[in-house]
């Protein structure tokens, strides 16, 4: 849609109140699409708006603190609905992440301890990793608009009894909503590992990098803990869901660790732990 055509933002609003069914949800979220409204400019096109001012617009909110997560959710289904309608091509909800990224991992871990080790909750991905599922939902979006339209010429066939097309379609669709929800789960959880510099720290926890000696052969190994949606064996990015990572969890300095793995049983020293970086 060229910008000629598209509406302006505070038109856009218009449209997105009258497509919603309840009042009260409009109600409870207008005073905050007002002021990103007002922030854009009203008269402006929606089609001008740009990701990096919807960053910066995410990284002003994001100043107030936890409740401003609260905050950018009507914001975000406002973008999304732009794109819904046709009115951008590429979506501008994702870039809607700035308080994320403020957030350390130390928030998500908990007090309680299994077995001497620290237990996390939610999914902590690296910045890359974050925005690595953001793309791979938008791609999966687009998938699901393809196969709608796929759906819709094989339902043009009246003899729905034998329509091995319009079958086919509906178990992707059903495959790719599931991956959607998936993914959503994933990101609107996720709490984004700081950056920081190769620094030594206490304790290994997720996103930290591990040295470790091979007690029997002598050889140097290092492994990064991640997220189990970051895991790259070939990176040495290990999983802390895996034997080894789960091992190598809250660890010291100079402690030994025996793991048991399907080959056998592993004794490493703990030589070095840094934060990635």
């Amino acid at each position: 849609m060229t910008t000629e055509q598209s509406p302006s933002i505070s038109e856009a609003l218009t449209h997105f109140v009258a497509s919603k069914k309840s009042a009260k949800t409009v109600q409870q979220s207008h005073q905050e699409l007002g002021r990103f409204v007002a922030w854009c400019g009203r008269e402006r096109k929606v089609s001008e708006l740009s990701p990096s001012e919807v960053a910066e617009y995410a990284q002003q909110i994001g100043l107030g603190g936890s409740e401003s997560v609260q905050r950018l959710g009507p914001v975000k289904v406002f973008l999304s609905f732009w794109k819904d309608q046709g009115w951008i091509d590429n979506g501008l909800a994702s870039h809607l992440r700035v308080p994320r990224t403020r957030r350390t991992a130390s928030a998500t871990k908990t007090n309680s301890r299994s077995n001497g080790r620290a237990t996390f909750t939610g999914s902590q991905l690296s910045q890359e990793g974050y925005d690595r599922m953001v793309s791979q939902l938008d791609d999966l979006k687009d998938q699901r608009a393809f196969v709608l339209e796929d759906i819709k010429r094989a339902m043009a066939d009246k003899d729905f009894r034998e329509n091995a097309p319009l079958d086919a379609a509906k178990d992707q669709q059903g495959i790719i909503e599931l991956r959607i929800r998936e993914l959503e789960a994933s990101i609107n959880n996720a709490q984004i590992l700081p950056e920081g510099a190769s620094s030594k720290v206490a304790r290994s926890s997720i996103g930290a990098k591990v040295t470790l000696k091979d007690t029997n052969s002598g050889k140097t190994v290092a492994y990064t803990l991640v997220d189990v949606r970051e895991a790259d064996v070939t990176s040495g990015k290990i999983s802390t869901t895996s034997p080894v990572g789960q091992a190598l969890l809250d660890r010291m300095v100079g402690e030994e660790v025996t793991i048991n793995v399907p080959k056998g049983t592993l004794r490493y020293l703990v030589q070095r732990i840094t934060a990635s970086s």
